[in-house]
C-alpha cells in the first residue's frame, strides 16, 4: 500500500513551508548589505539551494515594510511574453519598489540590459542566479548534509524508510530539492 500524497510528510505543501536556513545567516547581516550595496544584489547558488526561497522571504520582509514587491520568474517558454513580464515588472517602478526577479540567468545578455536599464529607478532590485556576474553578491547558498537533515527532521516524517540523509545529499550533488524529492517518492512507495 502506498502513502497518500496528502499524507506524504515531503508533499510540495510542506516543503514550501520551510524557512530558509543556513549556517551563520542572520537576517540583519542580509539586510545591512542590501543597504550597502545601494539596494542591489544577487542571491546566487546551486540548483535546489534555497536561492527561491530565500528570494521569497526577503520580499516578504520587505513588504512586511512598507514596500511595493513585484515579483517575476520568467518563462522561457514564450520570449516575447519574457518581454512583456519584464516590462510589466519594471514599468512607474520607484524609489519604494522593489523588484524581486527569480532566474536572472534565464534573460540573455541584451534582455539583461535592457532590464537593468528598465529597473535604475527602483529602491531594491534583487535576483537570484547561479553564477557570479550579473549584481554584486547579497548572499551565496550552500548546503550541507547536515542543513539537509535539519530540514528532514522538522518535516518529522513517521517512519522514514532507513536511508542514508548524507548519502543521498552526495548523489543529488547537494540539491536539497532533488533530494526532498527523492524522499517524497520514498514515502509514496510505502
Amino acid at each position: 500500500m502506498s502513502t497518500r500524497a496528502r499524507d506524504n510528510p515531503f508533499r510540495a505543501a510542506r516543503i514550501e513551508g520551510l524557512r530558509y536556513r543556513a549556517p551563520g545567516f542572520r537576517w540583519p547581516d542580509l539586510t545591512a548589505r542590501l543597504a550597502s550595496q545601494g539596494g542591489r544584489g544577487a542571491i546566487r547558488g546551486a540548483q535546489g539551494s534555497g536561492k527561491t526561497t530565500l528570494l521569497h522571504e526577503l520580499g516578504d520582509r520587505l513588504a512586511a515594510a512598507g514596500w511595493e514587491v513585484r515579483r517575476l520568474r520568467p518563462d522561457l517558454d514564450d520570449r516575447r511574453l519574457v518581454g512583456e513580464q519584464v516590462h510589466a515588472l519594471t514599468r512607474g517602478a520607484g524609489k519604494r519598489t522593489a523588484l524581486l526577479l527569480d532566474g536572472a540567468d534565464r534573460l540573455g545578455l541584451l534582455r539583461w540590459s535592457l532590464f537593468l536599464r528598465a529597473a535604475q529607478a527602483a529602491g531594491v532590485l534583487v535576483v537570484t542566479t547561479h553564477r557570479e556576474g550579473r549584481l554584486p553578491t547579497l548572499h551565496r547558498c550552500r548546503t550541507t548534509p547536515r542543513l539537509l537533515a535539519e530540514l528532514v527532521a522538522e518535516l518529522r516524517p513517521a517512519g522514514l524508510p532507513e536511508v542514508s540523509l548524507e548519502a543521498l545529499f552526495r548523489r543529488q550533488r547537494g540539491n536539497l530539492r532533488a533530494a526532498l524529492r527523492s524522499l517524497y517518492d520514498a514515502q509514496a512507495a510505502r
